[in-house]
Order: C-alpha cells, then sequence, then structure tokens
C-alpha cells in the first residue's frame, strides 16, 4: 500500500524530502485508498491534470476535504519545502498518453 511504502521511505531517506506525484485520476478515487488521510498528512503531493479527470478530481472527497491545503500551481516548486498536507494540481502541458503506454517496450512512444 501507498502508505506502507510511505512510512518506509520517510524512515530509509530521514533526510530526504520527497513528494507524492500521482495523476488526477488517482486523486479522483484517493478517498478509497488505505489510510488516504494518513498519506497527505506525511508527504506533500503533486497532482498531474489527467484530461478529462479534471472536474471530478478536483470536486472529490478528497480534493474538498484537503481544499484548504491546495497550493497555487506557481508555488509547486516550493512543495519539498512545504509540511505536509500540502498539495498542488499541475495543468501544465497534456499527454493523453497512459502510464502503460510510455512504457511500451517497443519504444513508440519516444516518438
Amino acid at each position: 500500500y501507498t502508505v506502507d511504502t510511505v512510512a518506509f521511505l520517510r524512515r530509509r531517506c530521514s533526510g530526504a524530502r520527497f513528494v507524492w506525484i500521482m495523476g488526477a485520476d488517482n486523486l479522483a478515487q484517493f478517498h478509497h485508498w488505505k489510510d488516504w488521510r494518513r498519506i497527505a498528512s506525511e508527504i506533500p503531493i503533486a497532482v498531474i491534470d489527467r484530461p478529462p479527470q479534471s472536474f471530478r478530481a478536483l470536486a472529490g472527497p478528497a480534493a474538498q476535504a484537503l481544499a484548504r491545503y491546495r497550493l497555487p500551481e506557481q508555488d509547486a516548486a516550493s512543495l519539498t519545502q512545504r509540511p505536509a498536507p500540502a498539495w498542488v494540481f499541475l495543468r501544465g502541458l497534456k499527454n493523453s498518453l497512459s502510464s502503460t503506454g510510455l512504457r511500451r517496450p517497443d519504444g513508440s512512444w519516444k516518438t
């Protein structure tokens, strides 16, 4: 589980400053993750826009519960210096390719 991975990384690399990166599709269902509130309270989160999930993600239970901790996109670079809970929604450049598509062994994703 993610909560266990975060706990392990924080123990193993106590001086490191991590940011959890997830797509908007995951934010939309983050409230179903094991101990999602603990994850948010232990590590800053960067959410990458994944159209057409944006509205659903930002209107979802997790985003609403964490709304007061959301930073403006222009403050994303400071996320590693912010204590959790802190999160940012990054709209940036769009690519509709899935992570599975990015990992295709034929390398066609490189073009």
